[in-house]
């Protein structure tokens, strides 16, 4: 085994000869550990990438599943006024459409009515939305006084 010397400083400034022997052994602890806290670190950001790519389909799932039920909660709304139009003592009741449902609940008398539609698409999670349309009716025509999504 050779004998390896260094010079270094020692606390007080002072300089120091020192004797290393066989600093091999040493040097691969080193680049072993390094490499564990690499690995580690890069695991760790590999795993945060992947959750927030989960997290963002989960996020784009709801939206589009939260417009799919809004466009048929709308159509039923229309659809409520059409029958509206063509039966003054249309009160509601529900329909089915595509891979959901909803349900028409018409108020008021004379000439002043509110209509209520929920709509829904079953699955795990459920997701629901509302529309109250209010409308007047005079004959065979129908006039939309507002149209707004409620919670």
């Amino acid at each position: 085994m050779k004998n390896l010397f260094f010079k270094s400083r020692n606390l007080l400034g002072q300089l120091e000869i020192r004797s290393i022997r066989n600093c091999q052994p040493q040097a691969g602890f080193i680049a072993l550990a390094s490499m564990l806290v690499i690995s580690a670190v890069t695991l760790a950001i590999a795993t945060s990438v992947a959750l927030l790519g989960v997290g963002e389909a989960n996020t784009a799932l709801g939206f589009k599943k939260g417009q799919e039920v809004l466009k048929k909660a709308e159509g039923c709304g229309e659809e409520a006024l059409l029958r509206l139009r063509d039966n003054a003592s249309y009160s509601g009741g529900s329909l089915s459409v595509g891979n959901g449902s909803c349900t028409i609940s018409i108020s008021g008398t004379g000439s002043d009515r509110t209509i209520d539609v929920e709509s829904a698409i079953a699955g795990p999670p459920e997701y629901v939305r509302k529309i109250r349309i209010v409308v007047k009716r005079t004959g065979n025509s129908i006039n939309i006084i507002s149209w707004q999504e409620v919670e």
